[in-house]
């Protein structure tokens, strides 16, 4: 029986990492998400209280909300999003703020970098990616510095996703409570 699972993200590419990385507990045939997207962090904050409801009307049994922290202090964010998506009304959601950016996560596995863009060298491992300001023009840059090629978060980071070790993934702070959330409620 298929799970559905609702996401709540600044854009679609978040939403297809998301889809990729869920893979990566459960078989594809075994989920499907539906969505809804911010285009940027202004319209999530003000909408996603009403997109939770819809999302759990349309039969969601689990909300994901994804808000990159950027430079903003991520205590003030979540009670943003906690206030308008309320744990004694939507007990099955969590709110998940990436330190900087997603591309932090990405960053974290240098092999998928390499394998996604056909680079010769596998870029160097970054021991603490969620310390890098602006971790998607820092991923632009390394492929481009590496490889000459043209990065573009809405065509690589899904598969640059679907390519990477959620063991990468777990060196990342802000990735542990997501890991958690999905082993303990989703089901792997």
């Amino acid at each position: 029986m298929s799970k559905l699972i609702g996401v709540i993200a600044e854009d679609s590419s978040d939403v297809q990492v998301v889809n990729a990385i869920l893979e990566k507990y459960l078989p594809s045939n075994q989920f499907s998400i539906k969505k809804f997207v911010g285009n940027g962090c202004g319209k999530l904050r003000n909408k996603c209280g009403s997109w939770a409801k819809m999302l759990a009307k349309s039969g969601c049994e689990h909300i994901i909300i994804f808000h990159d922290r950027d430079r903003s202090e991520e205590k003030e964010i979540r009670d943003i999003l906690e206030s308008k998506v309320r744990k004694d009304e939507f007990p099955s959601s969590i709110i998940v703020i990436p330190i900087e950016e997603l591309e932090a996560w990405l960053l974290s596995d240098a092999n998928a970098i390499k394998i996604v863009f056909n680079l010769r060298t596998r870029p160097k491992k970054i021991t603490n990616c969620e310390a890098i300001e602006s971790p998607k023009e820092f991923l632009r840059n390394l492929v481009w510095q590496i490889g000459k090629k043209r990065y573009l978060n809405t065509t690589h980071n899904k598969k640059i996703a679907e390519q990477s070790d959620i063991t990468n993934f777990q060196r990342c702070k802000s990735y542990k409570p997501f890991d958690k959330y999905v082993r303990e409620n989703i089901g792997v």
